[in-house]
């Protein structure tokens, strides 16, 4: 356990884990979209009133029972919904479940031990809704103290969810003395499924023992790469877990019958056939928007547990680099020459405020304010996201900054598609281009080897943008970071030129993938 705190009436379990309570808290974004746990007081959990799940009760998150009792649909609503807690396999389950299994040892302890003290448990997790303030102490370190009501730390009461997952856990202990005791073949295949996490954070560590040895499935182009796969309707495959496990493991192991979207028949035959697919009259299109000169531009940020700067919140992505290319004319722009990178001096000084400056005046305006020309980024919600946050900080920058958002252009939009954009075209929800080197992916790190094939990012002393923030908050440290294979990276003027390097290679890959694109619709 994290935390064990007691006295002669009870007993508090706290569990911390490094996350927010965002998944758990009810709330809308900017778009008015859901988020977090919640029910409704209609039947199906669908229209009627949302009522959080969890609700503050001081700085403590508990279930919402007042609301659950409003309708009989809502009681309904709550409890399907209290239940989610209980998958281990979710993101609102596995903590929960973790805190159970120390239920079960302890409460069991303690009981052996004739201590019938009630014990209560408790998930300490950061609150998302916390902006910090900047207040330092004298030794300049961050203080988190209340600010309008609101902690940096917010705890879940899990007493009745942990009291629920006992029998489970019971379950699973069951079967782990199984395990241990039963000999097993390891040539034999077993089922693979949600508890393999396979592809993310908490992927198993033996995934490559049955996705790889045993199955030999394929990291580029397996069978579930398919554009926005949710299963195969014609097939009755619900996920990439049934299909795996009925032996569809590369992409050309799917059945063609099977494919009814358009544009996953698109792949298929780029796949099959070794060629491209390419949609002149669309690119086109997105090409007709632009103004010159292009802005291509790329930030890179830290998105540390706890803020460091004024105006942030727990994980809240913090900027501290910009590159941009500035393409005056079609296919009109020097690697260099025609480059600025922006980066902070040091990890832990707050040079934001330079930063927008230095935004806005390598961007050229219109003398009614307006930009001059078009930012262009990959996925440019997240460009427009920070400067955004800029702008909020930093009044005296809003309306430029503000400016560069009305004008932007996303690459994915050109590459991929956007419904909207090509809102009254035949083909509005086909994609624009696919090659099979995308394994169906449109990450600039695999648009540029399908387009580019000639720049890469291999070799590179920071080569995504993981390193680029271990780098980053390891400037002054004596110990070479455990990426840099080379070991060449041993003190902060290294670091940051390979920063550098990194962040620009991200731009000038864009300024390249646009020149590729100009050729492929002249052939």
């Amino acid at each position: 356990m994290d935390i064990y705190n007691e006295n002669e009436q009870d007993i508090n379990i706290i569990e911390v884990k490094a996350t927010t309570n965002s998944k758990y808290i009810f709330k809308k974004d900017e778009k008015e979209n859901k988020k977090g746990l919640f029910f409704s007081d209609k039947k199906g959990n669908r229209g009627g009133t949302p009522y959080s799940l969890f609700v503050k009760d001081g700085n403590i998150c508990r279930l919402n029972m007042a609301a659950s009792t409003v309708t009989d649909a809502a009681l309904e609503n709550f409890e399907q919904k209290k239940n989610t807690l209980l998958n281990r396999y979710s993101d609102v389950g596995k903590y929960p479940h973790d805190l159970a299994f120390q239920r079960f040892v302890i409460e069991h302890a303690l009981r052996q031990a004739g201590d019938n003290r009630p014990v209560n448990y408790y998930l300490a997790v950061l609150n998302s809704e916390y902006v910090y303030d900047g207040a330092v102490d004298e030794n300049g370190r961050c203080l988190y103290h209340n600010i309008d009501g609101q902690e940096i730390i917010t705890f879940l009461d899990l007493n009745e969810t942990t009291e629920a997952y006992q029998t489970t856990i019971l379950k699973e202990i069951t079967t782990l003395e199984s395990y241990i005791s039963t000999p097993h073949d390891v040539t034999k295949k077993v089922d693979v499924g949600k508890h393999c996490a396979w592809g993310g954070n908490t992927e198993c560590v033996f995934w490559k023992h049955c996705f790889k040895t045993l199955r030999d499935v394929p990291e580029t182009n397996s069978a579930n790469k398919y554009l926005d796969f949710r299963g195969f309707k014609k097939g009755d495959i619900s996920d990439k877990y049934q299909l795996i496990n009925e032996g569809y493991y590369k992409f050309d192991d799917v059945p063609y019958e099977w494919l009814e979207k358009e544009k996953h028949l698109i792949q298929r035959n780029c796949y099959d056939s070794g060629t491209e697919y390419v949609d002149r009259d669309k690119m086109q299109y997105w090409f007709d928007q632009l103004e010159y000169p292009i802005y291509h531009f790329d930030f890179e940020t830290f998105g540390c547990p706890l803020p460091r700067f004024r105006g942030e919140e727990p994980y809240r992505q913090s900027v501290f680099e910009f590159s941009l290319h500035i393409e005056r004319e079609p296919g009109v722009c020097d690697k260099e020459k025609d480059n600025f990178i922006f980066l902070n001096e040091e990890c832990f000084d707050d040079e934001r405020k330079a930063l927008a400056k230095a935004i806005i005046d390598h961007f050229e305006f219109n003398e009614d304010g307006t930009l001059k020309g078009t930012m262009l980024a990959q996925n440019k919600s997240f460009e427009i996201g920070q400067l955004k946050k800029l702008a909020g900080l930093f009044p005296e920058y809003s309306d430029k900054l503000l400016a560069i958002c009305k004008k932007s252009a996303d690459l994915l939009h050109l590459l991929r598609n956007n419904r909207e954009m090509y809102k009254g075209m035949t083909n509005a929800d086909v994609i624009n281009y696919y090659h099979k080197e995308l394994s169906g992916s449109y990450s600039i790190k695999k648009t540029l080897p399908a387009l580019v094939p000639s720049l890469t990012y291999k070799g590179m002393d920071v080569c995504n943008g993981v390193q680029a923030y271990i780098a980053y908050i390891n400037y002054d440290s004596p110990t070479p970071t455990s990426f840099d294979k080379r070991n060449v990276m041993h003190n902060k003027a290294e670091r940051r030129e390979a920063l550098k390097r990194y962040c620009q290679q991200d731009t000038w890959a864009m300024v390249e993938i646009l020149r590729a694109v100009r050729t492929k619709m002249k052939e």
